[in-house]
């Protein structure tokens, strides 16, 4: 199912843009550490054509290959590290997505803030295979947009923050913003 970024226009895009460039300028930038090193030194050229002309789905297409990924990876789960083979099709899909919403939560915030509006409103871009508990309480809240905007990868980069209120809020999380109805 294609996602649905209710603002997907080119005031957006350019808003997206201004923030993904200056999270690379940061001398930081996020980068998923399931990404192979060819992975990783495609992802930004591939996110912003994404954000430039693109969407989440595109970037996805631009992700799945093999060559872009690590083979496996480690995991904890029950207190238990083990590893696992990475399924390229999920990786790609759950990335790009996360990563698309991501940049584009960022960039209507700003958006948002630019034109002086204070709420925005949490939705659902997209449906998902199963939803985490966390996600789906936030479903339809109203709240301030300048949180939203400081909440920004809070949770997991570049420190966790388990305590932070971000949204999308957490890897998986189908939900984005919109202005309130």
């Amino acid at each position: 199912m294609k996602a649905n970024f209710e603002e997907l226009d080119d005031i957006t895009r350019k808003f997206m843009l201004n923030e993904y460039e200056a999270e690379q300028h940061s001398g930081n930038p996020y980068i998923s550490p399931r990404l192979s090193e060819a992975g990783k030194q495609i992802f930004p050229e591939l996110m912003k054509k994404a954000i430039l002309s693109g969407d989440a789905e595109s970037l996805e297409m631009s992700l799945n290959y093999p060559k872009c990924w690590n083979e496996k990876e480690e995991y904890t789960r029950n207190g238990i590290t083990k590893e696992r083979k990475i399924n390229v099709d999920q990786a790609a899909e759950r990335l790009a997505f996360s990563e698309f919403n991501t940049l584009y939560v960022r960039g209507l915030t700003k958006r948002l803030l630019s034109e002086g509006i204070e709420k925005c409103q949490i939705y659902r871009a997209k449906d998902a295979k199963w939803e985490h508990g966390e996600c789906s309480r936030h479903e339809g809240q109203i709240v301030d947009t300048r949180i939203i905007y400081e909440g920004h990868r809070a949770k997991y980069w570049p420190v966790i923050n388990e305590s932070a209120f971000s949204i999308p809020a957490q890897a998986g999380c189908h939900h984005s913003i919109r202005r309130v109805k």
